[in-house]
């Protein structure tokens, strides 16, 4: 199954990579959005900009591997998508890809995007496997963020920006969204 997935989305990857090339507008006002599936233990959800993060929590089952996909969605043209995770809760499992940055310091991770204005494409996707870690704790508590930008127009800043943070779990619990 997991071969599956990871070939679907690859191939998905590659085809959104090739048809998605845009202009971008003189001026741009509309916001972009993301999606975010997580797959896994059994789980299958897609969180987005349009999900009210802030009054629930991801709780994820210590030692499994869960496979990822985050999209970053703009019709304007994609400037940036971030996703920020803490590598020693969340190491994600498999090769960042190019065209993504990683970029590390002594607590979290960003994994980057950075769009070329010359060459907008509307969306750029991710994915990937991350191993929900404990340490010594019996819970760990973490999040993931995520920020899209788009071009704000040839007119330039300002940028529309969406962001999104993700409240986690860790413990020996069943993979499960809750609410706060």
């Amino acid at each position: 199954m997991k071969t599956l997935f990871t070939y679907f989305y690859t191939v998905l990857i590659a085809f959104c990579i090739t048809s998605c090339e845009t202009d971008v507008p003189e001026t741009d006002t509309i916001a972009p959005s993301f999606s975010f599936k997580i797959t896994g233990d059994g789980f299958d959800r897609t969180f987005t900009q349009d999900d009210d993060l802030e009054d629930i929590q991801l709780n994820l089952r210590a030692g499994i591997s869960y496979d990822f996909l985050l999209g970053g969605i703009d019709q304007g043209g994609v400037r940036q998508i971030q996703f920020q995770h803490t590598p020693d809760v969340t190491p994600i499992t498999t090769p960042i890809p190019s065209p993504w940055v990683e970029i590390n310091n002594t607590l979290t991770t960003v994994l980057r995007f950075n769009g070329d204005p010359n060459n907008a494409i509307t969306a750029q996707l991710l994915s990937g496997t991350f191993t929900a870690t404990l340490g010594d704790d019996q819970m760990t508590f973490d999040t993931f963020y995520i920020r899209v930008e788009d071009f704000g127009g040839e007119s330039g800043p300002p940028f529309n920006i969406t962001e999104g943070l993700l409240k986690i779990s860790i413990a020996e619990q069943p993979t499960a969204v809750i609410n706060l």
